[in-house]
């Protein structure tokens, strides 16, 4: 079965049988809820998954040493080729899906998905880069009433799951005379979302709003709601049930 799935799918390197789930079990990887899972998503009871496991990836190093593991506790569930690249290894890809840019009072933006389609239930990653204006920052949450903190909404999308917002660690700063606390982010920064459609809903149009308020050392711009629209396409799943 294993041959086969190679030959079909032009896969040239070795690949690992595990009849009976040795390395899984040994690893602590064995899924011992998929029945469950299938029960869930209304697939019939089959012998013939137990033992599999958990979808994933290892990540090693030059010296083939694993420096990370990358394990989703859906079934289902698979990141990207270009996710695993830039999230794991902290690679820029050289290939990514479509982009688009614009500009704004304070910055510009740049915003792309990983893939220009999508499977049912492979994550996705959306993509957000500011490059604030040298002098400015914008904040992040927490901020103190009457400010405007940087947010990366997603227009709803029927079967569509959005996770939470993934980025650096916001610097704190303080402006002489007030007694408030902020934290901001300056330069160029990367944000990403992790996106999961759990159905199929044909070929859709991501729409990406980033709302933020720039501000120098003394002055505030106004506050900016910036649309942004990513197209995707439906693929299809390589196994019918995933």
């Amino acid at each position: 079965m294993l041959g086969a799935f190679a030959e079909k799918h032009g896969i040239t390197y070795t690949l690992l049988s595990d009849e009976g789930s040795h390395a899984i079990r040994e690893l602590g990887l064995l899924n011992e809820q998929v029945q469950d899972h299938h029960a869930h998503y209304g697939i019939e009871r089959r012998d013939s998954v137990v033992g599999v496991p958990y979808p994933g990836t290892f990540l090693l190093d030059e010296q083939g040493i694993v420096t990370d593991r990358r394990f989703l506790d859906s079934y289902r569930e698979r990141e990207t080729g270009v996710a695993i690249l830039e999230q794991g290894f902290g690679i820029r890809s050289s290939e990514h899906g479509p982009e688009t840019r614009a500009s704004a009072p304070g910055l510009q933006l740049r915003a792309y998905l990983d893939s220009d389609g999508y499977r049912a239930y492979q994550r996705l990653r959306l993509t957000v880069e500011l490059a604030i204006e040298s002098g400015l920052h914008v904040y992040a949450e927490p901020v103190p009433d009457g400010y405007v903190a940087l947010a990366i909404d997603v227009a709803p999308i029927e079967g569509l799951a959005v996770g939470a917002m993934e980025g650096p660690t916001p610097r704190p700063f303080t402006v002489e005379g007030l007694d408030e606390h902020f934290l901001v982010y300056d330069g160029t920064v990367q944000l990403s979302m992790p996106l999961t459609f759990t159905e199929k809903v044909g070929d859709r149009e991501v729409v990406v709003t980033v709302r933020y308020q720039a501000c120098s050392a003394t002055d505030c711009l106004i506050p900016q709601a910036v649309e942004l629209r990513l197209p995707l396409s439906e693929r299809n799943n390589v196994e019918s049930d995933r």
